[in-house]
C-alpha cells in the first residue's frame, strides 16, 4: 500500500499549467515540522491533478496550511550531459484546509462569516418553536 498523510505550509504559490491535452497539474512545496525537531523542517514536492490542481491554484497561496492524503513517487531521468537525476514527490489524491482561520481576516465558515459580516438574524423564542 503507497498512501501518506501530510500537513505543512506552502513555500510558494502553487504553480498551474496544463498539458498539450489540455490536463490541468499544479506542483507546490509543502514545509513540514519534524516531530521531535520543531527547529527543522523537510521540504515535500507536491503534484496535483485535474480538479484538485486547480482548486490548489485557486485556495492556496504562499504560507497556507494545507493537509492532503496521497501516493508517494519516485522518478528517474537523464540530463543532456549524461548525468542521472532522481526525484521523490506525493501525488495528491485530496487537499483540505488546515488552518483554524483564514488569513485575510474572515473566518472561514459561511456561518462564522455571515455573523461577522452581519447577515445573520438571530431568531427570538425557544428552541422549540423551530419547525425543524
Amino acid at each position: 500500500m503507497n498512501q501518506c498523510q501530510l500537513m505543512g505550509r506552502l513555500v510558494r504559490d502553487p504553480e498551474l499549467r496544463y498539458t498539450q491535452s489540455g490536463t490541468a497539474v499544479a506542483s507546490f512545496t509543502i514545509a513540514i515540522d519534524r516531530r521531535f525537531n520543531r527547529d527543522k523542517a523537510d521540504f515535500i514536492k507536491v503534484i496535483a491533478w485535474r480538479n484538485t490542481a486547480e482548486f490548489c491554484a485557486k485556495h492556496f497561496v504562499k504560507g497556507s496550511k494545507i493537509a492532503l492524503v496521497g501516493s508517494i513517487q519516485t522518478r528517474t531521468w537523464e540530463d543532456d550531459d549524461g548525468k542521472k537525476h532522481g526525484a521523490v514527490e506525493v501525488i495528491a489524491d485530496s487537499v483540505y484546509f488546515a488552518d483554524s482561520r483564514k488569513s485575510d481576516g474572515q473566518s472561514g465558515s459561511p456561518v462564522e462569516d455571515a455573523i461577522a459580516n452581519g447577515d445573520f438574524i438571530p431568531v427570538d423564542g425557544e428552541d422549540d418553536d423551530l419547525p425543524f
